[in-house]
């Protein structure tokens, strides 16, 4: 049995004013945490931060991943950085939406989309546990307002310059966001923040659909707020905890800590009662 790691952290961006604080931080907590509490070797993490995070380096490192993987290993992908969401590639643009990652190396016109992670991580290998964590918001409710770079929080959620242009010619884009990577039904994650579906991962992210995800300054450093909780819960019970349990402690911190947002938990229910980071 191997435990592997792919930990993503960007606070630079190439593009202008998209610079984030708190991501590096939370690959570098994450890091500890996994060697502290659940016996990952350091040789078998891997880190990309800040400008190395190209879209091509982190589908080759994803792509890695899962593809050495072998049953009863254990895996982790981590992401701290922006969201955002596109037109849907399948249809015109008032079809759908998909949601993407922000690489540093972002470009508009061939993204890193939920639809490539889903068949990505649809080629598991029987009997890997695959978790994946995903510090970012893909909501559409964030303003085009930039905020200084010493607020005291910013959203990890970049708007689409076409939506931007849809909006300020006053002809919005009528399409709605749908994810390839989240395979549950809007109405079940509208009852519940523990959502069960047919999934081979199990899939923490930052937010509910309609929040977005705090970049954060908390107790002397900026750190993402889901990555921060979920870190300190970790330590809190020394790594012995359910994902249901650490999905709770993780929502309870958040709520202390006065933030709004919700994470979610999605993936098979038999998984959600299994301690967090062991075999299948």
């Amino acid at each position: 049995m191997a435990k592997k790691a792919l930990l993503i952290g960007i606070n630079r961006y190439r593009m202008p004013g998209a610079d984030l604080r708190g991501c590096v931080n939370d690959v570098e907590n994450v890091h500890e945490a996994l060697q502290r509490y659940f016996g990952f070797a350091a040789g078998d993490i891997t880190t990309l931060t800040d400008l190395a995070a190209t879209t091509r380096a982190i589908k080759a490192a994803i792509q890695r991943l899962v593809r050495t993987a072998r049953g009863g290993d254990v895996l982790l992908l981590h992401y701290s950085g922006h969201g955002a969401n596109v037109p849907d590639a399948d249809g015109d643009e008032a079809d759908g939406r998909d949601e993407i990652l922000c690489p540093a190396d972002l470009d508009w016109k061939a993204p890193l989309t939920d639809d490539w992670l889903r068949r990505t991580f649809n080629r598991l290998r029987k009997g890997v546990s695959l978790t994946v964590v995903m510090d970012c918001c893909h909501s559409g409710t964030n303003t085009r307002a930039v905020l200084p770079p010493d607020a005291p929080r910013i959203p990890r959620y970049l708007p689409n310059p076409w939506d931007l242009m849809a909006e300020e010619s006053g002809r919005r884009l009528r399409g709605r966001r749908v994810t390839g990577l989240r395979v549950s039904p809007p109405a079940a994650r509208r009852r519940s923040d523990v959502v069960a579906a047919d999934i081979p991962e199990l899939l923490i992210s930052g937010c509910r659909d309609t929040q977005t995800s705090a970049d954060a300054y908390i107790d002397g450093s900026y750190n993402g707020a889901l990555s921060y909780h979920l870190v300190a819960a970790i330590a809190e019970t020394r790594g012995v905890l359910s994902y249901r349990e650490l999905h709770a402690r993780t929502c309870a911190g958040l709520k202390r800590g006065d933030f709004d947002q919700v994470p979610q938990l999605e993936g098979r229910k038999s998984g959600f009662d299994r301690r967090f980071l062991t075999p299948l």
